[in-house]
């Protein structure tokens, strides 16, 4: 992603923040996969192929602004990846929405198989709890809000109500807002987290800070849905025009591009305003998160 130079007095900076995440989140991965199973091969496989690694991006550099020793977010960050992958693993099964490409790769149970493609996400869960749990740089009280707030979003009342939702409406003709909530269930809420969770260690949570997580959160699946309509498969990594193809209700499908590159700029525009209120403009995030939203794939 082209992202604007800026100059930042933290440990990160627009020369280094990508490479560190990835070698941090490289170490971590290495230490939880063994490779002695299928179960852990599968796994292997699911993480060997990075993607654009956003939210534990997102994690530290948010962390970073607010001063927070980058080994105090590592199992964080992880975590979220894990989560993450779990879900896209789920995602792409038959029963869901039936996908056989994944970052440019076979999809997990086209590799493997359908069983074993379960099983991973389930496994790649509990590795991102576990985690967490054994993180040494965390106290008690640290490790309890962050893994009851993770629960709550990712569980029956958040993204696994949004892809549930995401498979009711295809027989459904939902409302704009009805869309909007759904995307942010899927979505926007584990990127919520990744923005949110170093506050947890550190800094004063503002409502500033909860608008601009929400901004990204759900602009971020709106800007996925235009590109599944616009993009090829060979740019985004996945089957293109899958959306249309199974009678998603995305806002793109039932409002038009046009509508959606509306609400994309509100979005954007608000981000931003909160970026320079927040004093971000001279730190990475600020130019990381620009770019989120002129994304291609």
């Amino acid at each position: 992603m082209a992202i604007q130079k800026s100059s930042t007095k933290t440990a990160l900076d627009l020369g280094n923040f990508e490479s560190v995440v990835d070698k941090k989140l490289n170490s971590i991965f290495q230490r939880v996969t063994k490779n002695r199973t299928t179960i852990d091969k599968s796994i292997s496989y699911a993480l060997s192929n990075p993607g654009k690694r956003i939210r534990p991006t997102l994690v530290f550099l948010v962390g970073d602004f607010l001063g927070i020793e980058t080994s105090r977010l590592e199992s964080i960050a992880g975590a979220i990846e894990l989560i993450h992958t779990y879900s896209l693993v789920h995602d792409d099964l038959p029963c869901m929405d039936d996908d056989d490409l994944r970052r440019g790769k076979p999809t997990l149970h086209k590799k493997f198989n359908e069983s074993t493609a379960v099983l991973a996400g389930d496994a790649l869960q509990t590795l991102a709890f576990n985690l967490i749990l054994d993180d040494k740089n965390l106290n008690i009280s640290e490790k309890h809000d962050l893994l009851s707030d993770l629960a709550k979003r990712i569980g029956p009342e958040g993204m696994v109500l949004g892809q549930n939702l995401d498979i009711e409406y295809e027989k459904k003709n939902p409302s704009f807002d009805e869309i909007m909530e759904m995307n942010r269930l899927k979505t926007g809420l584990l990127i919520e987290f990744s923005i949110l969770s170093p506050f947890y260690l550190k800094g004063d949570l503002t409502k500033d800070w909860y608008q601009l997580a929400k901004n990204i959160g759900i602009s971020f699946q709106l800007i996925d849905d235009m590109l599944d309509l616009s993009e090829t498969t060979e740019k985004i990594g996945k089957t293109a025009k899958k959306d249309l193809k199974n009678n998603k209700k995305t806002i793109p499908i039932c409002f038009g591009i046009d509508k959606t590159i509306i609400e994309v700029d509100k979005f954007k525009e608000s981000t931003m305003e909160i970026c320079e209120k927040l004093c971000l403009n001279n730190h990475p995030l600020s130019a990381f998160i620009d770019s989120l939203f002129s994304r291609k794939f």
